[in-house]
């Protein structure tokens, strides 16, 4: 992973940072190959509702490898430490509308890995949107309860996917 992506990390609001080019062409190869060989794919807590799925923890599985990836970089700069890290898969109909997010969540980076789809990215403040592009994301501080959600589904058998990193 990138270091320098997180460096150049462009603030957007005081608590929003997009982020561009985390992940290295092969990174991004090896880790959309294991996304496709991956079975064990589970509900998420609080979103049974929806069209998403998390890949499960599993040891030196593709969780456990981006935690180790991400663990080397240096959050220093925004406060943060790394907690835990998932992948998500979106699927079609997947539809989350603004929220903010509960008191658990400290901060978060939701880093996309599918192919850009135009449409489905994350808004925020109805204002800014991180736009689903491949190797792109967000970081957010939660101090400020900032809302955010999608403005459409997932549509036409399109997967969403993307990791997604808590932190302290």
């Amino acid at each position: 992973m990138n270091q320098q992506a997180l460096d150049n990390a462009r603030q957007l609001l005081p608590d929003l940072w997009s982020i561009q080019n985390l992940l290295s062409n092969d990174e991004l190869e090896e880790i959309l190959n294991r996304v496709n060989n991956e079975t064990s794919w589970e509900p998420v807590n609080l979103q049974e509702n929806l069209n998403r799925k998390m890949l499960a923890w599993h040891t030196d599985g593709l969780c456990d490898l981006l935690f180790c990836k991400l663990g080397e970089l240096d959050f220093s700069r925004f406060g943060l430490e790394l907690r835990t890290v998932t992948v998500w898969r979106d699927l079609d109909g997947y539809f989350i509308k603004n929220h903010v997010d509960n008191d658990r969540v400290v901060a978060a980076l939701q880093f996309y890995l599918s192919a850009s789809q135009p449409g489905i990215g994350t808004w925020f403040a109805d204002t800014i949107e991180i736009p689903f592009v491949q190797n792109t994301g967000y970081l957010m501080h939660n101090r400020n309860k900032l809302e955010h959600g999608m403005k459409n589904p997932v549509t036409g058998g399109y997967s969403r996917i993307s990791f997604y990193a808590l932190f302290d």
